[in-house]
């Protein structure tokens, strides 16, 4: 009865342990560097309520136990439950509390979240946790493909980077006008995404 009692409670143990493993896991994917995507379960932080975002992604291929790690260097991207990270040069550069951000190839690789993308322009979003909270933050980027700068769309609390998106997007004389109103329907940054898109390009 005993021994029973004890392989009952270890199979019990066996499956909450496993049920806890996968819990920490998503179904999602990576993509390697030769353009093959892998299904799996993954994992890019730690689960609540102290999250913290790892440097490597931790993958399990289908069918495979081992659990691999994976830094922006070593695949293209990476996705989970609709989200979608891709590894981007990215390089931030300050000169007197003024920030540029490069995306050329001698940059550092970085995971960064895809919001949307055409031909045109891409939205990035680069998630961090401050050290005082537990809470994932995030800071938009968009990018022109063939620059070799990525622009930052927001400055905290005080809105869009106005001067910056006039300098980035040069070449629009609608968006010009639409940020000097008072009343602009620009209200998110999905809102000046869409209008980059619909006014900016042909």
């Amino acid at each position: 009865m005993i021994k029973r009692f004890f392989v009952f409670l270890l199979l019990v143990c066996i499956t909450c342990t496993l049920d806890a493993q996968k819990r920490n896991f998503n179904e999602g994917y990576i993509i390697e560097k030769s353009g093959d995507t892998i299904y799996g379960l993954l994992k890019d932080r730690s689960p609540e309520p102290f999250v913290s975002l790892y440097d490597k992604v931790r993958f399990k291929s289908e069918g495979k136990s081992r659990t691999k790690r994976y830094g922006p260097n070593d695949i293209l991207g990476y996705g989970y439950e609709g989200r979608n990270y891709e590894a981007v040069p990215f390089r931030e550069e300050s000169d007197f509390l003024k920030f540029r951000y490069y995306t050329d190839n001698d940059s550092p690789r970085a995971f960064l979240r895809l919001i949307a993308h055409s031909e045109n322009l891409m939205y990035y979003e680069q998630e961090f946790v401050h050290d005082d909270n537990s809470y994932v933050e995030s800071v938009p980027f968009f990018y022109r493909p063939g620059s070799r700068e990525m622009l930052r769309v927001t400055q905290g609390l005080f809105g869009f980077k106005k001067k910056k998106l006039r300098a980035y997007f040069f070449d629009c004389p609608e968006l010009q006008l639409e940020l000097q109103k008072k009343n602009t329907q620009l209200k998110t940054v999905w809102d000046l995404y869409e209008f980059c898109e619909t006014q900016c390009f042909e």
